[in-house]
Parts: structure tokens; C-alpha cells; sequence
């Protein structure tokens, strides 16, 4: 019982409290109670709990004998980031009832003026330092030496003033919103009797040891590290064709044959990444009066080709901030805008960022041809002051996407924002501030302006490439250019408005007699506003001078873009003066009034400087519209030409949901000026489905009729399981026919597809006419020569074509052979997990999860087998992690035991291979028959024990990952008794007692 003794000046006050104390017992712990039994008196709690005092802030340490008169300790608890940690004495003012009731109960932050905490305990419970600096002041008069207060926190360091300090004891003490410049939110608390202390760390001496991110972090030896060198994968893709052209009567036919092939490989060695590619080819025609299409289509199966280069051979290697590539090159991937990238060269090539370089690195296979890649990254910084010691939070749309620590300064940022996911129109970008990181509402939220640069360069960030070597492709026996070929690149993000590039090289345009001259170009970027980007830009080079202004504008409904380029150059003519100058002007609109409608216009002026029989001016307009979920249509007209075309298509299987019908139909209507044609599609399931197309020219009586129909067999079209290996392959036959000028021509496609990226397919055409197209005005500049005149039908004009491919891919898992299927492309690195297993149950899971150092990643099912089972975690940052498997995806019995954790290094390309052995364990359960609670149980084979436990509840007792064995179960005072387990769990046995 607590016994409170008072006296009459403080009768207001106790009665206040005696109305607050039931609740404040209930919500008090042991440490606040023993805080409230220890009072002496409820005088001394009450001027703990309401003192105030005028803040001492201004005051000399002349009237510390003053002071202290008024200053009184008090016991309270300590709370730290929401974490109860202590109890210590503080000072506070036994004027604290001068002040109004209602202020000292509703508001601690008006009194937080006038509690005092020690430097001691401060530094202890926080981990801040004090450390004084002496200090002199020289005056004419007189030398005043002064004590300043150097405070190191985790987020910067701070000075206070020795007059700031309350000195009683030989104690410095500090007030509550003094702490405030530390970046320690502290707060007095009269219902709880605790000082909160809210910071954005968490000092050393609280931290729980225990705590998983703790534990993760300590250093353990590395069990596995990544493969020295090896093989990724295979690509190959080959070609054949045989075609017998038609020629006038009585003369030889015209045949021709075409072989091509190409083999790639890919891989890792020496730290980086290998590619290498050959490519063949074979051609070959002749005309002859007894050709035989049979024997000319054996010949063309049976030739390989004859002419083999090396097409590509390179090693890279990157790291945090540089990268390396060695061999054929292409320069300068990144530009944009007006720009003298260079052309092909045999060297070195190395590309440097100061922030990370592996962002802006190109895929690495057989196929990769460039160090980087043209990725147009618009990473940018936000930055901005807010409370010191509190935090700033990113808002996306109401959403927290990241939250950082402010500093004593007050500076905070936010580093890498990608812009270029964002919707800028539509995305609402905000940064709320919190006064400390435990803090619910926010002081302020602040709107964020963004724009988007067209850049690869974050803000602050510079992005260079280098190359030097030899022009073309050394490797290559049909390249004899001997030239020197050197280049370099840069491109920096001044601030996230701005971004400028430059680049120059010498292997661009140059002449015989001046192969040495250098090529350069230079560009900015910058975003006025969150609508609008402007992109400028100048190249030089030995026979040419380019201008090029590009702006852009961008509403929810209207995106607009017009360009401007001008280019000088050398007239080739030599009765012409000086330089000769094209200019062009372009404007591209689309405007969307709704989701269901587009409308395009392209317009283009040219002035060129030789005149040529053609109008300057020409436009191209479009529009697309969605009348319903099962029609669409769109028209479009381009004046060059006085060109137009359109289409309309209906489907009905864009239906209602509950309609259950596998048929449905797709009806199209198209044409431009010069044909016409409508098209009728029914499809009879999800394999079969049969098309017909009437197709009518212009100006002539003859129709064009098409029709094929496809199958698909999933299976080859047998009845497998799941287990079988048919179940991957799935092929399409397609048959059709033309009939055109009462000739009836055919063709037939059979294509056979392995899941694992494996294609082959084989046709064979037979004075097959080809559709009058309709899509000739898809692209923006059309040429006229290459619209279809009167005279060009029939389009194809084969009497026979046969034709062939096969393409596969390969790759190669640590201790496992080649494969069918894709290696996945990535710059990272990755971690194979090779689980070996009994063959029953198995895992049977096409993707797990795992964890490294407490983060989780999805890894994807490489290949399996009856006991083992391989998965893919990709595109992991280079470093040491500690790899955990979530037992959720495994079978029960190989997650009863605790399952292994080992220590892995990752490098960027070489895989990391993990061997895992999961062995089959069940469990028992049971109960006393005594009920009995906290009595030990151990399960033995032999005399050896194997594992214990004790009873629970009611006596109920259960143990786990034991493998399948005969086991005694024992308990002092009770029965032994065997138990056998066989494939399976044990259940409800029952213990009973030997009396």
C-alpha cells in the first residue's frame, strides 16, 4: 500500500491526482510503481509532476546558488524510443505551480522548459559525448575566456554555449527543450512520471544483442564462394531457304539456295563475362532449263556454309564504379539527339560513374555489343531542411516510399529517385517531416517539384566511356580497315533540371587523305517545368555541321513534341560555293479526349538546299477509336501522295463473362487507295480456328481469296502426364491457299515448339500469292517507290519456295550439363541452390523463397530430378550474405528439422552454387496419462538419447525431426515405450505412470 502525506498548499494539486490515479496505476509498469512507492511525500510527487519554472536558458552560471534554491530532484522512468529502459533522478523548478493547472496537464511541452537532465545520464542513455572546448575572447580591456559544449551525435555534431547548463553538485544539467538541438525530442510526461527520449538512432548500450539484424551481421566464415570459371550458355539459329522463280516461256529457271547459321556462347571467367559468336553463310543461284526443285531442295539441306567469321568475341568486367570491356565494341551506346557515335572497332573500352556504374551496364551475352546501354535514366536527388534530428518521409501519392534521418543541420535527402516511374500528370510527389522517427503525425508535409530529363546521368553524377583500338572487326578476315579508332564520352547531371553530354571520336566520316580528323558533339538537357522538356544539341564532324532543338510537352491528354535540324555541308558539286543547308521542322501531336480515343497529326516542312520536284510541306493524321469492347477502328491520311488507309475489326471474344461458348468470330474490314479487303476468322477452340480473306484491287475484275486453317497440339497432340517429357512440346500446322487470275496457289507451315526455347519450323509455298498489305502507311516517312503499283501483283512470284529454321538455346548449371532453355541476362550476380532430396515427396514447386541476411528474394526452378532440385536467385548485388530457406515451400517432412544457414559470397556473373541436403523427418505426440505438467521426457536409441522435451498442458508432449528408426520413449516414473517410425508421423501414444 502507498501511503500519501500532503499538506494544505497542495490540496488542489492532490485532489487532481487522486482523480488521475486508478488510471495512471493501470497503465503504469513495475519500474513506474516503484517510482511512485519511493516519495517521500506528495509534495515532493507533486512538484515532480506539475513544477514550471521561467526557462534558464538566458541565465548566468553566477546564479547557480540561486537557482538551486529553487531546483529539486525527482525520480523518474526513462523511456527511449518507445522502449522503457530506467529510472533516474531529475531536477525540476518548486515553482512548477505557479503555472496554470491546465497548461501543466494538457501541454508538456510548456514545461518542458523546466525539467533538468544530467550530461551523465544523457550521455549514458544516448551515446551523445560532451566534450568542452575553451575558448578566449581578446578584448581592448580585458581577456574573457569562455567554455563552449562540442556534442557528437550519430547525425552530426552540435555546440552549446556553457551558460546553457544548470550546474547543482557538481552536475551539468540540461533542459528538456534544450535537447532538441542534439536532435532528441525529449518530453515529460506527468501522467506516466517518465521522460520520453526520442532520436533517430539507437544507442549501443539498449540494443538487444539478440535481434536477428545483430546476428546477421556478425562475421562468420564463408562456406561457399562463386565459380571460378564456366559456361552460361548456348545460343544457335540457322536458316535455309530454296526458291524457283518464275521466267519468261522457254527460257532456263532461275533457282536459288541460302544457307545461315550462327553459334554463340556465353560465359564467366577471370572476375567477368565472355561472349562469342560465328556466323556462316552459303549463297548460291544459277538458271538452268532441267532444273529439279527435289534435287536443288536436297542439295540445300544437305550444305553447310562454306563462309565462317567471328562476329563478335569480347571480356567485361564491371565493378562499383568502373567497368571494362575487352574486344569488338560498339562506341558510345548512350547519345541522343544530334551525336557522332562512331562505328565499330576492335580494343578497349572502359566506362567510370561516381555513383554506380553496373545501372547503366548492357545485358552480357553472345549478342552484346556495347559496354552500356542507352537505359534514358532519370535518377534524381531531392534535398531540402527540416526539423533537426527528425526525419523526412517520401510520399508517393499518400504512400511512404522512404524515410531518412534529418541531421543537426537540418539537411536531409533523398538520393536516386528513378523519375522515369513515375506519371508526373498523375502522381502526386510529397515529403512530410516528423519531429522524431516515433512521431504519428507530421509537423508539415511538403509538395515536391519534379521533372523528367531524357538522361542517363543521375543529378551529381558522372558518367564517362573511353574507348581506343582499331576500326572494325579485327577478327573479322573480310575487314581490312587498319585504322585507329579512339572515342570518348561523358554526360553529367548538373541538378534535377539539368543534364549535359558531350563526346568526340575518330572514326566518323572521315576521309582517305584526313582519316585522322576528330568528330565532336556536344548537348544538354533541361525540364522547365513538370510538363515540359528541352533537348539541345550540336555535332561536328569533317564534312558536316548538325543543329538539333527538340522540345516536348506533355498533359493528361495531349503530348507534343516539335524538332527542329539543320545541317551544313560541303556541296559535292564543284561548280557549287561554300556550304550547302537542309532544314526541317517537325511537329508530332496526340491528343487522347478519352481512354477510348487517339488522335495523331505529324507535320513536316523541309527546306532543302538542292531542290527537288516534291512539296516542302506534308502532314500525317490519324485516329483510333474503341467503340465497344468487341469493335475498333482507325484511320489515317497522309498528304505526301495524297495517301489513306484504314481498318475495322469486330470480336466477340472480348464477350460477356458468363458466356461459356468456346467458338467466337473476328470479322475485319481494311484498305487504302489502291485495295480493299474483309476478313473472317472462327475460332473452334482454343487449337483450331479457320480464316478466309477476299481482297479486291482497284481498277481490275480480279479478286484475291485466301484461306488457311491452323491446329495446335499441346503434347504433339498425345495424352501425357505431367511426369512426361512430351508435355513441353507443342507444334502448329498451317494450311492455306490463294486463288488469283483463276490460279490457285498453296502453302503449309508446320512449327514445333519446346518450352525451353526450342524452335524449329519448316513450310513450303507453291505459287502461293501473299494478301495485298494494308499496313504500307504504319510508318511516318513513306516513300513512294514503295507502295504497290498495278503491276506488282501477284507478290509473290515463286513457283516454289521451301523453307527451314531451327534455333535453340543452352545454358549450363554448376555440376549439371547443358540444357534446353535461357540463362537468364542480368549484370549481377546469383546463387544457385542445388537441393538434393529423397525421391519422394518432392518439392514440386516452380518458385521458393529464401532469404538473404534477412531480406527475401524469389528464386525461379532451373531443372529437377527425382532427387534433386535446382533454383535460381538472380541479379544479386557482389557481397557476403547468410542464405536461409523458408520451410513454408517444402514438404512437412524435410521442414520438421532446423534447416541449414550457410555463409555465401556473391560476384557479379559468377554464380554461387549451394549445396543443400534435405533428409526425411517426422515427429511424435502424445500425452501423460497422469496429466501432469513440466515432467521431462527423453527419446533414446539404445542407451544414446536423441532428444527431450518436457510436458505441456494436460500433459500433452510433442518432439520433431526425428528420421525413420525404432526409439524408446523414457520418463522417471513412468513406462518406457517403444515407438517405430516408418514413413510417417506418430501419434496420441500415451505415457503411463509405473505405479
Amino acid at each position: 500500500m502507498i501511503l500519501y502525506i500532503t499538506t494544505t498548499p497542495y490540496l488542489n494539486l492532490l485532489d487532481i491526482f487522486e482523480q488521475h490515479l486508478p488510471d495512471m496505476i493501470r497503465k503504469h509498469t513495475t519500474l513506474r510503481l516503484m517510482i511512485l512507492a519511493s516519495m517521500p511525500s506528495i509534495g515532493s510527487l507533486s512538484l515532480a509532476a506539475f513544477a514550471a519554472v521561467p526557462s534558464t536558458s538566458n541565465n548566468s552560471v553566477n546564479n547557480d546558488i540561486t537557482t538551486s534554491q529553487r531546483l529539486k530532484p525527482s525520480l523518474v522512468g526513462v523511456v527511449v524510443n518507445g522502449q522503457e529502459v530506467d529510472a533516474i533522478d531529475i531536477l525540476y523548478d518548486a515553482r512548477v505551480n505557479d503555472l496554470p493547472v491546465n497548461e501543466t496537464i494538457s501541454s508538456s511541452t510548456q514545461t518542458n522548459h523546466y525539467y533538468f537532465v544530467s550530461i551523465d545520464d544523457l550521455s549514458r542513455l544516448t551515446g551523445v559525448v560532451f566534450e568542452p572546448i575553451a575558448q578566449t575572447n581578446e578584448t581592448s580591456s580585458a581577456t574573457v575566456s569562455s567554455t563552449q559544449y562540442l556534442i557528437k551525435t550519430p547525425i552530426g555534431d552540435a555546440q552549446i554555449a556553457e551558460n546553457s547548463f544548470i550546474k547543482k553538485d557538481n552536475k551539468n544539467y540540461l533542459a528538456l527543450s534544450s535537447l532538441k538541438k542534439l536532435g532528441i525530442t525529449a518530453d515529460y510526461n506527468q501522467a506516466d512520471l517518465a521522460i520520453s527520449l526520442n532520436m533517430g538512432w539507437l544507442p549501443e548500450n539498449i540494443k538487444n544483442d539478440s535481434s536477428p539484424t545483430r546476428k546477421a551481421s556478425e562475421k562468420r566464415p564463408i562456406d561457399y564462394y562463386p565459380s571460378k570459371a564456366g559456361i552460361l550458355g548456348l545460343s544457335f539459329d540457322s536458316s535455309v531457304s530454296i526458291a524457283e522463280n518464275n521466267t519468261a516461256p522457254n527460257q532456263p529457271q532461275s533457282t536459288s539456295r541460302s544457307v545461315y547459321a550462327n553459334l554463340g556462347a556465353f560465359g564467366y571467367g577471370l572476375g567477368g563475362v565472355w561472349g562469342a559468336k560465328a556466323v556462316g553463310m552459303e549463297n548460291h543461284s544459277e538458271k538452268k532449263s532441267n532444273n529439279n526443285f527435289t534435287d536443288i531442295a536436297i542439295d540445300g539441306f544437305s550444305t553447310l556454309p562454306s563462309d565462317w567469321e567471328i562476329d563478335n568475341l569480347y571480356w567485361a568486367k564491371s565493378g562499383k564504379n568502373i567497368a571494362t570491356r575487352l574486344g569488338t565494341s560498339q562506341p558510345n551506346a548512350l547519345g541522343q539527339g544530334a551525336q557522332t557515335s562512331g562505328s565499330e572497332f576492335t580494343g578497349a573500352l572502359v566506362a567510370y560513374s561516381n555513383r554506380d556504374i553496373n545501372r547503366h551496364l548492357a545485358y552480357f551475352d553472345d549478342n552484346s555489343s556495347s559496354l552500356l546501354q542507352n537505359t534514358n535514366q532519370d535518377y534524381q536527388h531531392i534535398i531540402g531542411v527540416g526539423e533537426p534530428g527528425g526525419v523526412a518521409e517520401l510520399r508517393i501519392d499518400g504512400r511512404t516510399i522512404a524515410r531518412v534521418q534529418i541531421g543537426l543541420d537540418g539537411r536531409y535527402e533523398f538520393l536516386n529517385l528513378d523519375v522515369n516511374q513515375l506519371n508526373l500528370i498523375d502522381n502526386l510527389v510529397e515529403i512530410a517531416i516528423f519531429a522524431y522517427p516515433l512521431a504519428r503525425q507530421p509537423l508539415e508535409v511538403r509538395p515536391v517539384f519534379l521533372g523528367k530529363r531524357r538522361t542517363n546521368a543521375a543529378t551529381n553524377e558522372l558518367l564517362l566511356e573511353a574507348g581506343f583500338g582499331r576500326a572494325g572487326n579485327a577478327f573479322n578476315s573480310n575487314d581490312n580497315n587498319n585504322d585507329t579508332a579512339a572515342h570518348i564520352y561523358a554526360e553529367y547531371g548538373l541538378s534535377n533540371r539539368l543534364a549535359i553530354r558531350g563526346g568526340a571520336n575518330t572514326n566518323l566520316q572521315n576521309s582517305k587523305d584526313d582519316d585522322d580528323s576528330i568528330s565532336w558533339h556536344t548537348g544538354l538537357n533541361y525540364t522547365p517545368s513538370a510538363y515540359s522538356n528541352i533537348d539541345l544539341s550540336y555535332a561536328n564532324t569533317p564534312s558536316q555541321n548538325l543543329w538539333q532543338a527538340q522540345i516536348q510537352y506533355n498533359l493528361a491528354k495531349l503530348w507534343a513534341n516539335y524538332q527542329y535540324n539543320l545541317r551544313e555541308y560541303d556541296s559535292t558539286r564543284t561548280t557549287s560555293q561554300g556550304k550547302q543547308r537542309d532544314q526541317l521542322h517537325q511537329l508530332f501531336l496526340n491528343y487522347q479526349p478519352s481512354s477510348n480515343t487517339s488522335i495523331t497529326l505529324n507535320q513536316y516542312y523541309e527546306d532543302i538546299a538542292n531542290i527537288i520536284n516534291a512539296d516542302n510541306y506534308y502532314a500525317y493524321a490519324g485516329v483510333n477509336h474503341q467503340f465497344s469492347p468487341s469493335m475498333n477502328g482507325g484511320l489515317n491520311w497522309d498528304t505526301r501522295g495524297d495517301r489513306y488507309n484504314y481498318r475495322l475489326s469486330w470480336q466477340d471474344i472480348n464477350r460477356k463473362a458468363d458466356d461459356n461458348r468456346l467458338t467466337r468470330n473476328t470479322v475485319g474490314l481494311s484498305g487504302d487507295n489502291d485495295s480493299d479487303t474483309v476478313s473472317l476468322r472462327h475460332q473452334f477452340s482454343d487449337q483450331t480456328s479457320l480464316g478466309q480473306s477476299i481482297s479486291y484491287r482497284h481498277g481490275q475484275s480480279d479478286l484475291l481469296y485466301q484461306g488457311d486453317i491452323n491446329h495446335r497440339m499441346n503434347g504433339m497432340g498425345l495424352s501425357v502426364d505431367n511426369t512426361s517429357p512430351l508435355r513441353q512440346l507443342s507444334s502448329i500446322l498451317s494450311l492455306g491457299y490463294s486463288l488469283y487470275d483463276n490460279k490457285v496457289g498453296w502453302q503449309a507451315d508446320w512449327q514445333l515448339i519446346h518450352q525451353n526455347s526450342v524452335n524449329f519450323s519448316l513450310g513450303y509455298k507453291h505459287k502461293y500469292v501473299d494478301s495485298i498489305s494494308t499496313d504500307r502507311l504504319d510508318g511516318l516517312l513513306i516513300d513512294e517507290g514503295g507502295f504497290i503499283r498495278d503491276n506488282s501483283l501477284p507478290a509473290w512470284t515463286q513457283n516454289n519456295y521451301l523453307y527451314a529454321r531451327l534455333s535453340f538455346d543452352m545454358f549450363k548449371a554448376p555440376k549439371q550439363g547443358l540444357k534446353l532453355g535461357n540463362y537468364p541476362r542480368q549484370n549481377l550476380g546469383s546463387v544457385i541452390v542445388d537441393i538434393a532430396h529423397p525421391a519422394e515427396p518432392q518439392i514440386g514447386s516452380e518458385a521458393m523463397t529464401f532469404t538473404l541476411d534477412n531480406q527475401k528474394v524469389d528464386a525461379s526452378l532451373l531443372g529437377s530430378s527425382d532427387t534433386s532440385s535446382q533454383y535460381l536467385i538472380s541479379n544479386i548485388k557482389a557481397g557476403e550474405y547468410t542464405l536461409n530457406m523458408d520451410a513454408k515451400d517444402l514438404p512437412l517432412e524435410y521442414s520438421t528439422v532446423e534447416l541449414p544457414t550457410p555463409r555465401i559470397r556473391v560476384a557479379n556473373y559468377s554464380p554461387t552454387s549451394v549445396p543443400i541436403n534435405l533428409q526425411k523427418t517426422y515427429g511424435i505426440s502424445g500425452k501423460l496419462a497422469s496429466a501432469k505438467q513440466d515432467i521431462e521426457i527423453g527419446i533414446y536409441q539404445g542407451n544414446q538419447l536423441i532428444q527431450s522435451t518436457t510436458s505441456g498442458s494436460f500433459g500433452y508432449f510433442q518432439m520433431f525431426g526425428l528420421p525413420s528408426a525404432t526409439y524408446t520413449l523414457k520418463s522417471p516414473g513412468y513406462q518406457e515405450q517403444q515407438v517405430v517410425i516408418d514413413d510417417d508421423f506418430v501419434m496420441q501414444i500415451v505415457l503411463q505412470p509405473t505405479d
